[in-house]
């Protein structure tokens, strides 16, 4: 044994554990408004931080008094949402948070992340769990029996959070306190959409991360929660926001849908399910590391086939499948995504294409016999156009058992999320691609040069603006574009009044499509995107839109093959990591077809 002073700082919440806990008791009568008491260390079992690390009696009581910053799930770049006051007792070190609800002149809520929290908390009673962040000052380190494991006599406590799950077992929220004589005691339409934005967030997080069995046979159970409390709310929220959230909850819809009791596959979702197990499987038998290059006509054997009539008297055979999948993944990922959807993609062999800048615009015309001089291709005289192909890749954590179980139905989820996920991904290199092992964004693009900007100073400047962006193009060219803006941001569009306020935006309760100036509106979610919320934006900096034809504008190169390996099994959790690779790459072929849009100072 040894025992070791260190200074190294320790959040207990940055690896999944699962430990689960629920809010004991919900007091909505006794009335201290947006207040909270939970225990933040749990010290009443022997159950293990991370693993290895074990909180002893003693090592909070430093801590006693001592106001710690409120936080969730540690996230330190963001401000706190509230403070946390305790003392270590018998249970454990014992807090009673406080949620920062304060308004400004303006009766606006100065920390809207700490309404969300505290929403969520009180109306949904969803099962928040606490964690602590700070420093080891003493511990002790043990071995026995084979088993590592270090007992902390000393912690100095910098911050609380709430979290999804908490370090160390039994660290949980235990009582919440309402808000009295109105208050958020009834959620107006701004903090339904909060708790609905936040709701679908968080669900998207465990989507794409849901990995052991149990994890994954969760998700529709937790996607019905909410779907069920989407129909509670959403008599209450207007035609626009309801139709974005609509989307959202029919895309994740999509994703787990083979994961439900009532999944019934389509003879081509059997068909794309069986080879892509076979694929799995093929690549399992060759060992880890080994790379197998797959193309639409690669021919495997595939042995979980039914043979007869799938109820009586059927046997498991062998068959033959051919990977189409290979070629169509690429056409299912545009799918996922709406601004994929615009790009064309040719297949090549190639790692990439260079085009000449004269033939990517419109081509030289003439009369016959004219003698006049012609004029040169109308383009832009910049260098040579070149897209390269890059790879794409995902790391898929396949669960064993499903696969063999269920491979139908779990297959299509494998395959959603991958086309999803990877979906995400390029979607996000179209606009902020930097160039460097990924493609090159249009706002990274310095070829783009066309930069117009929004004057936000009020209501009838902002759509000058807007009209102004809509002709700082070619007639041809903007009556093909879409406008790619942030929700937040289409959202402080829509309020714009004018002066007899009436709102600009009129079509947004009728179920019409989303449009300005008469051009469809793609609502980008992803901050990997690049686009900035308007009200955040850096002013002549951060892009807030793009207006632009990107069916005209991109082009997309794929290479038909696709790559896959082993890259680890965990054979005591059941669980095979594969890793999946496709050439894809999309650049920019004509910048005139293209505005970016900055906050105007």
């Amino acid at each position: 044994m040894s025992k070791k002073r260190i200074k190294k700082k320790v959040n207990f919440s940055d690896e999944t554990l699962n430990f689960t806990c629920e809010i004991e008791k919900f007091k909505e009568e006794e009335g201290e408004p947006g207040k909270f008491t939970g225990i933040l260390v749990n010290m009443q079992n022997d159950s293990l931080a991370k693993g290895i690390y074990r909180f002893k009696k003693g090592s909070m009581q430093g801590n006693n008094g001592k106001t710690l910053l409120l936080l969730y799930n540690h996230y330190g770049e963001l401000l706190p949402v509230g403070k946390l006051v305790g003392e270590e007792t018998e249970k454990g070190f014992e807090v009673m948070g406080e949620f920062h609800l304060s308004k400004d002149d303006n009766g606006n809520y100065i920390n809207p992340e700490a309404v969300k929290l505290y929403s969520l908390m009180k109306e949904m009673k969803l099962p928040f769990e606490m964690s602590v962040g700070g420093n080891i000052v003493d511990y002790k380190e043990y071995s026995e029996n084979g088993k590592y494991y270090i007992d902390i006599n000393k912690f100095e406590a910098h911050e609380g959070s709430l979290t999804p799950k908490g370090a160390v077992q039994g660290s949980k929220v235990t009582r919440v306190f309402n808000k009295e004589n109105g208050g958020i005691g009834q959620m107006d339409k701004e903090q339904l959409k909060l708790l609905m934005a936040e709701l679908l967030a968080n669900f998207k997080t465990e989507l794409l991360e849901a990995g052991t069995p149990e994890e994954i046979k969760n998700l529709p159970v937790k996607f019905n929660e909410i779907n069920l409390k989407f129909e509670e709310i959403k008599t209450e929220l207007n035609g626009e926001f309801k139709a974005e959230i609509e989307k959202q909850m029919n895309e994740f819809n999509e994703v787990i849908k083979g994961l439900k009791a009532d999944f019934k596959a389509t003879e081509e979702e059997v068909d794309d399910a069986a080879q892509f197990k076979a694929m799995l499987l093929n690549v399992k038998d060759n060992g880890q590391k080994n790379e197998i290059i797959f193309n639409e006509d690669s021919k495997l054997e595939f042995k979980d086939m039914t043979v007869g009539d799938g109820k009586t008297g059927s046997s498991t055979g062998k068959a033959i499948v051919t990977t189409t999948i290979v070629r169509k993944i690429l056409e299912r990922i545009q799918d996922s995504n709406p601004v994929l959807k615009d790009i064309t993609f040719i297949s090549t062999d190639d790692g990439g294409v260079t085009i000449p800048r004269e033939m990517a615009g419109l081509p030289e015309t003439g009369w016959v016999g004219e003698i006049e001089e012609r004029k040169d291709t109308a383009v832009a005289k910049i260098e040579n156009i070149t897209v390269n192909i890059f790879q794409l890749y995902a790391l898929p954590v396949i669960t064993n058992k499903l696969l063999a179980t269920n491979y139908v139905g779990y297959a299509t989820f494998l395959l959603k999320r991958v086309e999803y996920a990877l979906g995400l991904r390029l979607a996000d290199a179209v606009f902020n691609g930097s160039g460097t092992n990924m493609p090159l964004g249009i706002l990274k693009d310095a070829a783009v040069t066309n930069q117009q900007e929004i004057d936000t100073s009020d209501d009838a400047k902002f759509i000058e603006s807007i009209i102004d962006i809509y002709y700082s193009v070619q007639t041809d060219i903007a009556r093909e574009a879409k406008w790619y803006i942030r929700r937040e941001t289409w959202q402080q569009i829509s309020k714009l009044k004018n002066t007899n306020k009436d709102f600009y935006i009129t079509d947004l309760n009728t179920g019409n499509t989303r449009t300005l100036m008469s051009r469809p509106v793609e609502l980008i979610e992803s901050e990997g995107s690049g686009l900035k919320i308007l009200k955040d934006a850096v002013a002549t900096t951060d892009p807030v839109m793009v207006f632009g034809n990107i069916r005209e504008g991109i082009l997309g190169l794929e290479n038909p093959k696709m790559t896959m390996k082993l890259e680890d099994q965990i054979t005591s959790k059941g669980l095979t990591k594969y890793y999946m690779e496709k050439g894809v790459g999309v650049g920019v072929q004509l910048p005139e077809y293209f505005v970016k849009v900055v906050k105007k100072a």
